[in-house]
């Protein structure tokens, strides 16, 4: 058995004997998740080697997770830390980092009028707006910096639901019509 197996036997032993139990096995599944993955990753041999790259490693590797997934992980990598008496907390995840659910209220220089602002310019005047970088831009969305500057370009190819994410990180309201 693994070092590193050891090492968290301990701490799951102690934490899954109290409180709701369901939700105590879901994280430790999910800690156990991120535990493999950067083993296979890196060759993880104890638990204090663990630090903010694999973690970022992990977050690169599951852009895929919804907002809530990561969410779950995340709380799971809080626990672990917690455990490992690591100071602050674990890295989060371009996936939630500055999510506050579905955008309820726009503002009013955010929506354009149909067919005023093409799709291409309305990103990158946002973008200049909100005082973000292309990279920031990227970290926050998990799109790829390429595919934005493809998509400020007026050169994006790519499906509406991939960049539905960056549209809604940048109050843009999409209205399609035939006006």
């Amino acid at each position: 058995m693994r070092t590193w197996a050891d090492e968290l036997k301990v701490h799951t032993h102690r934490y899954l004997r109290r409180g709701g139990k369901q939700n105590r096995k879901k994280q430790v599944a999910l800690i156990i998740d991120f535990l493999k993955y950067t083993d296979a990753q890196e060759g993880l041999t104890a638990l204090h080697r663990l630090g903010q790259r694999q973690v970022i490693s992990f977050w690169k590797g599951h852009r895929e997770l919804s907002a809530k997934s990561a969410y779950d992980y995340w709380l799971g990598l809080c626990k672990l830390w917690e455990w490992l008496k690591k100071p602050d907390k674990p890295p989060k995840p371009n996936t939630f980092a500055d999510y506050h659910g579905p955008v309820q209220r726009k503002d009013k220089d955010s929506e354009a009028k149909p067919g005023s602002v093409r799709l291409a310019e309305a990103v990158h005047q946002a973008r200049v707006r909100k005082h973000l970088s292309l990279q920031q831009l990227a970290n926050l969305s998990g799109c790829e910096v390429k595919d934005i500057e493809a998509l400020e370009a007026g050169h994006d190819t790519s499906p509406l639901g991939r960049t539905q994410r960056l549209l809604d990180l940048l109050n843009i309201s999409l209205i399609i019509g035939n006006d």
